[in-house]
């Protein structure tokens, strides 16, 4: 009895043991990772802040998930999507795709589902939106006529059918291969309706936004920006009330992120119900992100190891030795650009309005100056950067700047741009204007500076570079009375949504590995701005640009998969044209862009792609000829990352995804980084 007795203790604690090891680790869920990504993102909505800051769009990469992503071979792969079928009907001619989603999940538990999908595309095609990226979804039945105020946005080719599936069909038979490239886009990731309609500002407070990729932003803290030991507020006179009466002159404080964290998304990919382990598919717990170190405190922290990666290195450290070897250089599908406001009154003229002066403000720059001096950057050459797919979705394709591009100045074009200063009878000393930068961005307020200091000292024009800051929220440009006041307003993003601006640089970034996807913006049918409701007209390109032969070689590119098929006496399939007269003339212009560039309109898909490729060459060279944005660099992505994280992948767009990366001995850093943002190094065992 008493060998029973011990036997059955013995078995007793056996299976204990478990249930012990589990509430031993129970606190423990896993790695915290501390970093550096970037001082300068203030809207985390992927539609509208992803594609004007290069290091914004890798943080909210991690926070959205799309139907299909590119993997870092530029290979197209499904990622919401589970499925999909391409149906063409041969009798009806009807084109469909029928699509089957994974069980996907909000980062607040809701099901991910295909009204989701449904209401984002509408979302993108709204002629009451300015989304530059609405053209990607132009194949799509009826997209392009609801930009266009020609239909109504219930009519466009999507419907839910379920929970998880939906069909998408096509204005007719289109590049499927290239469309599904369009979806690989950050830009019409899934976003939940609920949360996005009812607050303005849903893309600017954890607690309002809800993601469906890894990570959530769990917090986000904000403090008071200090300049020379003095906190700095900004006038604004801009501040529209309810009424649209305009506000007088205020103080607003300007706002800097202390820090935020990203942390897992506990339902991504993962079924809560069946008590899947918590690092089923996101192995690290947090990501704190410490923005409140100077640049060298910055770098001692990664030296010493209490910080485990950079995803923006700061300008002042990058010409170290150390971290220029170490650092992963990559290309950041992204260009350094200045655009111009052609309807800015400068000195009582629209100054920009004149090609030859926007030629002569980019003869005088030396693009290889400027990129030396910022060390991770390349002159630009053309506007459409390294890394762009030459001939769509094919992964095998070509880099697109493997043709055209000339744009490297030397110190000889700049009596060239004297010249043609000269002979449109500019006397560069009468006008002064100003370029707006982000303030917090410092590769970029350095560029914008040197390229001041050129158009000052080379050509005699006045400039002047004006930082413009995130302001604590106010009502600028709302429509409601009550606005939260723990959240920021980016007046950058701001200004160049709202044309505020004579000179604005910044990254304009491309929507996909696409070369469209930074070339169609600046004709005026693919522009995604709004639809003036006195004219009836889509409003153009922001700065202004406005070329017949520009848009009529984009939309020679938009025709290519229906060409073939239409003639002159063809009915107006796409809804777009009010007679008859009117679409015999959009016809006539796209066979003469053909015509002009030796092409013939094919039913073969093979032939899509090179055609393509050879007119948005012809676009670029025409938009460089007219240079209503002035190309200056080529943008690099360049990280550090310790040696004791691992795991980190990345895919085409995004050089860190992290949502495997694994910390060496994490645990001994957990009573560290438990209590961020306080650091008690003391506490490291």
């Amino acid at each position: 009895m008493k060998t029973l007795r011990t036997l059955a203790l013995l078995l007793c604690i056996v299976m204990l043991i478990p249930a012990f090891a589990a509430c031993s680790s129970s606190d423990d869920e896993g790695a915290y990772i501390t970093m550096y990504l970037t001082d300068d993102c203030f809207d985390f909505d992927p539609a509208n802040a992803a594609y004007y800051d290069a290091a914004s769009q890798n943080v909210i990469s991690l926070m959205f998930d799309t139907l299909f992503t590119l993997d870092k071979n530029g290979k197209v792969q499904k990622s919401l999507v589970k499925d999909y079928k391409i149906k063409e009907d041969k009798v009806t001619g009807v084109v469909t795709m029928d699509v089957t989603l994974n069980e996907a999940y909000w980062s607040n538990g809701t099901r991910l589902s295909s009204n989701d999908v449904l209401y984002t595309f509408q979302r993108l095609v709204n002629p009451a939106n300015n989304f530059a990226s609405a053209s990607l979804l132009y194949d799509v039945k009826n997209a392009r006529a609801i930009k266009e105020g020609d239909a109504t946005i219930d009519d466009i080719g999507i419907e839910a059918n379920g929970i998880d599936s939906f069909r998408i069909t096509f204005e007719g038979k289109v590049d499927y291969d290239q469309f599904l490239l369009n979806l690989t886009s950050l830009a019409t990731a899934p976003l939940l309706e609920n949360y996005v309609k009812k607050n303005p500002d849903w893309a600017k407070k954890s607690s309002t936004i809800v993601t469906s990729g890894a990570y959530k932003l769990s917090k986000i803290v904000y403090s008071d920006y200090e300049e020379n030991g003095k906190s700095l507020k900004v006038s604004d006179n801009n501040a529209t009330q309810k009424d649209g009466s305009v506000k007088s002159v205020r103080s607003n404080q300007v706002k800097e992120i202390s820090y935020f964290i990203l942390e897992r998304n506990v339902y991504y990919y993962r079924n809560a119900k069946k008590d899947d382990p918590i690092d089923k598919t996101v192995k690290n717990y947090r990501l704190l992100v410490d923005c409140r170190m100077t640049d060298e405190e910055l770098l001692d922290a990664y030296r010493k190891g209490q910080l485990f990666y950079i995803g923006e290195i700061p300008l002042s450290i990058r010409g170290e030795a150390d971290v220029k070897k170490e650092a992963k250089v990559s290309d950041a599908l992204s260009t350094f650009t200045c655009l111009l406001n052609e309807d800015a009154e400068i000195s009582g003229e629209k100054l920009f309005a004149n090609a030859d002066v926007r030629r002569a403000l980019s003869l005088a720059l030396d693009r290889e100056a400027i990129a030396n001096a910022v060390v991770f950057a390349e002159a630009a050459s053309a506007l459409v950067p390294h890394g762009v797919f030459k001939e769509g979705a094919k992964k095998d394709s070509k880099d697109f700047r493997t043709t055209g591009g000339d744009l490297i100045s030397t110190s000889a074009k700049v009596e060239e741009a004297k010249a043609l200063l000269n002979s449109a009878g500019i006397t560069s000393s009468r006008y002064s204007f100003t370029i707006k930068v982000a303030a917090f961005d410092d590769v970029n307020v350095a560029i914008a500076t040197m390229i001041a200091d050129t158009w000052k000292d080379t050509l005699g024009f006045k400039v002047s570079v004006e930082k413009v800051y995130p302001i604590q929220n106010n009502d600028y440009f709302k429509e409601v009375d009550d606005v939260p006041a723990d959240v920021c307003d980016d007046l950058f993003l701001e200004a160049l949504q709202n044309k505020d601006f004579e000179v604005i640089a910044f990254d304009l970034s491309a929507y996909s590995a696409d070369a469209a996807s930074m070339l169609d913006c600046f004709a005026r049918p693919f522009a995604g701005g709004k639809l003036d409701m006195d004219t009836y007209e889509l409003e153009g390109h922001i700065t202004g640009y406005q070329s017949d032969a520009y848009d009529a070689l984009i939309e020679a590119v938009y025709y290519l998969p229906y060409f073939a098929e239409l003639n002159e006496n063809s009915d107006d399939f796409l809804g777009l044209y009010d007679s008859h007269e009117e679409y015999l003339a959009a016809y006539r212009r796209v066979k003469e862009v053909y015509d002009a560039n030796g092409i013939t309109p094919s039913t073969k898909s093979s032939d899509w792609a090179w055609q393509k490729a050879t007119l948005l060459h012809k676009a670029e060279e025409l938009l460089l000829a007219d240079m209503p944005v002035i190309p200056v660099v080529f943008n690099k992505t360049a990280v550090l990352q310790s040696n004791k994280l691992s795991g980190v992948k990345s895919d085409y767009y995004t050089p860190a995804l992290f949502k495997t990366a694994k910390l060496q001995n994490y645990k001994k850093y957990i009573p560290v980084f438990e209590e961020f943002p306080t650091l008690d190094w003391s506490k490291l065992k």
